[in-house]
């Protein structure tokens, strides 16, 4: 799990560097990518799931920002709310994460349609990619090897947080 999280946090600092120096990738970053992230590290060997959960949360944000370009009021971020929740019981993406990233329209006031579900798709691609990158470096022999030689200091460990 360390290598996991290192590669994940790694990947959410190459995405909020990118968003901060670059004007045009602005939206490459948003405080959901990590929701994403935590929920995708641990789902390393279940790709045909984290895909279908890829393609629900561009589904959303497109929902989202099209409700967004027909009325930036309450009634249109309730249906939109409505209709992403409906989507994610009728396809099955459990993923909360995919009723916020639905919501970034609301909040981040983009200028373009499709500048949003762009930018989601995006950050979500390069978001697979790492763990595909993961999947990889676990196979290899000397990261299994350094995993089974770091599981005793986690065993160790596991007192100390019982006490907090």
């Amino acid at each position: 799990m360390l290598l996991r999280s290192l590669v994940m946090c790694c990947y959410l600092m190459g995405a909020y560097w990118a968003s901060y120096h670059f004007p045009s990738m602005k939206m490459v970053f948003y405080p959901t990518l990590g929701a994403f992230s935590f929920l995708f590290m641990h789902r390393v060997d279940q790709i045909k799931d984290i895909g279908r959960i890829t393609m629900g949360a561009i589904i959303a944000v497109t929902l989202g920002s099209s409700m967004y370009a027909i009325s930036h009021g309450a009634i249109s971020f309730f249906i939109t709310a409505i209709l992403t929740i409906f989507l994610i019981q009728w396809f099955k993406w459990n993923a909360a994460p995919i009723l916020s990233v639905s919501f970034i329209p609301y909040f981040a006031h983009s200028v373009s349609f499709w500048a949003l579900p762009a930018a989601v798709f995006v950050s979500l691609l390069g978001l697979v990619g790492s763990i595909w990158l993961i999947g990889k470096l676990e196979q290899l022999n000397w990261v299994a090897r350094l995993t089974l030689a770091l599981s005793p200091l986690r065993t160790k460990l596991e007192p100390l947080k019982k006490e907090m």
